[in-house]
């Protein structure tokens, strides 16, 4: 397809009906999309397609603002315009396992058009270029992500739409054979990385429960309403160290850290926490104060520095990893 007719297609699809524009706004967006031509060639390509599009333009005053007639039938612009070519592939790429399934069934064909948008139509457009040049890399070691039944997904899906209980049977991570549940009340989904968890109440207890959807073994939609836990909110869950990991009730405690070797130079933009304080000893050396919840995932973080980190405070983290240190070196050693 020509250069200039996929211009003037874009261009088509920029002009609003409930509004004018001018010319320098369709210039401006049009530059935006990768298409850098004169005021004066739009001008001429609105002109070309004012009959057959049936475009009008206020000359009443100057810019010349340009609009759709307003008797005139919807006209259907078929295809995806450039920005949502590269929000469907950035959608697709990244969020997609976060999309209720019918949704992502739904938008399937959309997915399919942006991905023919960047490759055989418009494999020149500058935006083509833009995908080449962004991404989204975890701060930790690359993993795989792990499959899941679609049927499976979907099930959980529904549950959480309709606010229905779930029958199932959950491989846990330490166990040989599958658990059954007989009513599992979904509060609401997190993704982890690469992991998708179900955060959740079993049967009839009140504690929530993490649930990875890979490995939910079988599943069976319930008729019946899921009990909501009053007052929960999963940001708020999530803020407060619903993620931790194999603590029921992790402490708010007092970091007091010394990262050195530059470790902690990435926390002067991305902070532990909004009351974290720094202290500049030289430029290789900082001392982190923070309060936040002591949890299995911030122990880890922690002891993934080796000698780069030492913690002042509290006590009896400081003595945690330290322990854990010497087992580490005593397995080097050993060997």
């Amino acid at each position: 397809m020509a250069d200039s007719l996929l211009r003037q297609w874009e261009m088509l699809k920029l002009i609003p009906r409930d509004r004018t524009i001018t010319v320098r706004e369709i210039k401006d967006k049009l530059d935006g999309l990768g298409y850098c031509i004169s005021s004066r060639s739009i001008e001429r390509d609105l002109d070309k397609l004012s009959i057959p599009f049936c475009l009008e333009s206020d000359t009443r005053q100057r810019p010349y603002r340009w609009r759709f007639a307003l008797n005139m039938p919807l006209v259907n612009i078929p295809g995806l315009t450039s920005g949502e070519a590269l929000s469907f592939v950035l959608l697709e790429t990244y969020l997609l396992s976060l999309l209720p399934v019918a949704i992502a069934d739904n938008l399937s064909p959309h997915f399919a058009a942006a991905r023919q948008y960047f490759t055989t139509e418009n494999n020149s457009s500058k935006l083509v270029d833009w995908l080449k040049k962004v991404k989204v890399v975890p701060p930790g070691q690359p993993l795989l992500a792990p499959r899941i039944n679609p049927n499976i997904q979907r099930s959980v899906n529904d549950a959480l739409l309709q606010g229905m209980q779930l029958e199932m049977d959950y491989l846990g991570i330490e166990s040989e054979t599958a658990k059954h549940y007989s009513s599992v009340h979904v509060q609401g989904l997190i993704q982890y990385g690469v992991v998708v968890y179900l955060v959740a109440m079993i049967n009839s207890h009140n504690d929530l429960r993490l649930l990875a959807l890979h490995r939910i073994q079988q599943i069976k939609l319930l008729d019946i309403p899921a009990r909501e836990l009053a007052g929960f909110d999963l940001h708020t869950y999530v803020d407060q160290g619903g993620l931790g990991f194999n603590i029921d009730s992790p402490e708010l405690i007092t970091l007091r850290a010394i990262f050195k070797h530059k470790a902690g130079q990435h926390l002067i933009d991305t902070p532990l926490a909004s009351n974290q304080h720094i202290e500049r000893i030289d430029s290789d050396t900082l001392i982190i104060t923070a309060q936040l919840l002591d949890t299995v995932q911030l122990q880890r973080w922690l002891t993934s520095f080796g000698p780069d980190v030492e913690i002042q405070a509290p006590a009896a983290l400081r003595l945690k990893l330290a322990e854990r240190h010497q087992q580490a070196a005593q397995q080097y050693r050993a060997n």
